[in-house]
């Protein structure tokens, strides 16, 4: 019986003309590539993103964050960046930013941070073998990997403030710098772009006297700090 159905296999691909049997051979393989191809984006991807999306993220804001406390570690900013006026009283009666100061400090920190994450990137990432075969089950098994990724695009920062109480007339005034960077994962069918935020505390002081409740309860400061100086 076998015999007979694969001679009659043979003889309704011999009745085939030679372009009929080379569309014939090209379905197959284009059926075969489409299937490979699904299971890698809707099976496989998942498996090897889920397995090295925290790690990325963990190296990434490791990068963001060392290259921050690089550029402040030997500098006190705050009074670079923030000046009191005082009245005839001795109360404040005004805070100002300065704006240029500001954006030097958010460039550099920036430029630091864009070197650590292509440093970062370069190294790659370790994979284990078996997030290939799609089963989550065997995603933390089998040797090592290399993964390829690639920085998207620039740093980008932007800075906030914070009034705390510290005491009796004394408020904690205290900067931070936001940054935000993306990085992308090369997978087998795909990059996905895993986006990278951490913010840092690069200033702080503690200042004596009543603050103005304008800068209390709004965003001044915020926006005079992230003001992009002509």
């Amino acid at each position: 019986m076998e015999y007979n159905v694969n001679k009659k296999r043979k003889r309704f691909f011999s009745k085939l003309s030679r372009k009929k049997k080379i569309a014939f051979i090209f379905v197959i393989f284009l059926c075969v590539f489409l299937l490979i191809f699904l299971y890698l984006s809707f099976v496989v991807n998942p498996v090897i993103l889920h397995a090295t999306e925290a790690k990325v993220k963990s190296l990434t804001q490791k990068a963001l964050s060392s290259a921050v406390y690089t550029v402040i570690s030997n500098n006190d900013y705050y009074d670079d960046i923030i000046t009191y006026t005082y009245d005839n009283n001795g109360k404040i009666a005004m805070i100002t930013a300065n704006t240029l100061e500001a954006n030097m400090l958010s460039r550099q920190i920036s430029s630091m941070a864009q070197g650590s994450v292509e440093t970062m990137t370069n190294e790659g990432i370790d994979v284990h073998l078996g997030a290939f075969s799609g089963l989550m089950i065997l995603a933390n098994s089998g040797p090592f990997i290399s993964m390829k990724l690639t920085p998207i695009g620039t740093i980008s920062t932007s800075f906030r403030s914070e009034f705390v109480s510290a005491g009796i007339n004394q408020t904690n005034h205290r900067i931070y710098i936001e940054i935000f960077g993306s990085v992308s994962v090369i997978l087998p069918t795909a990059s996905p772009q895993i986006e990278v935020s951490t913010e840092v505390l690069i200033a702080e002081c503690v200042v004596i006297g009543e603050i103005p409740s304008t800068y209390l309860q709004s965003s001044y400061l915020d926006e005079m700090l992230n003001l992009v100086p002509v």
